[in-house]
């Protein structure tokens, strides 16, 4: 039973703010997330918690049903998203993977950033479509490993290595920012 509700009568509960998003959602704190589960939890529990089927319950009920929603689409917001969910599970352990704070430091990672945008600017100034979406699947294929990557580094939490896993999440945020990058010039192509 999520702690939003009452084991016993299934009455709403008190809002507890220092729950994790997955204690939100009744869910292990792990970086593997089966999407269809999460998703049948989470539209399973806004039918429950919604504010509209509290109307015309007392105001601390109502409040209660609104600090409840709104913690809910957070914790979707955030565990429907490798990237962001890998985040969150690092700043939970005390590591900043992203942010201003952290720096990237990977020579091998700065030279990969280099060479996709070097790319990403010739393939724009030439109007090559099929030379980006060429780039689109390696990004992609790179993103998918990271996360394959992440899959190990955080198989169990607390991960064993989490310095490797930040460095992980800052090249899916990178690979994430490239391909918002190649989408904006891909738009800008076809709009000429």
């Amino acid at each position: 039973m999520p702690p939003a509700l009452c084991p016993a009568c299934g009455a709403l509960q008190p809002f507890r703010p220092e729950l994790s998003l997955f204690a939100v959602l009744d869910l292990p704190e792990a970086f593997a997330m089966d999407a269809v589960l999460l998703r049948e939890r989470v539209f399973a529990l806004q039918k429950r918690l919604h504010p509209d089927r509290f109307a015309a319950a007392d105001t601390a009920t109502r409040l209660r049903s609104l600090e409840w929603s709104t913690r809910l689409n957070e914790a979707f917001a955030v565990l429907r998203d490798p990237l962001r969910r890998a985040d969150y599970l690092l700043q939970r352990q005390g590591v900043t993977a992203m942010g201003e704070e952290a720096r990237v430091a990977d020579a091998r990672l700065l030279m990969a950033q280099m060479e996709y945008r070097e790319r990403l600017e010739d393939l724009a100034e030439g109007a090559d479509p099929a030379g980006l979406e060429t780039l689109r699947g390696e990004v992609e294929q790179a993103a998918a490993a990271v996360v394959e990557r992440l899959h190990t580094l955080l198989a169990s939490i607390p991960g064993q290595e989490p310095e490797q896993a930040a460095a992980a999440v800052r090249e899916l945020q990178f690979l994430h920012k490239l391909r918002q990058e190649l989408e904006s010039t891909e738009e800008a192509l076809q709009n000429r």
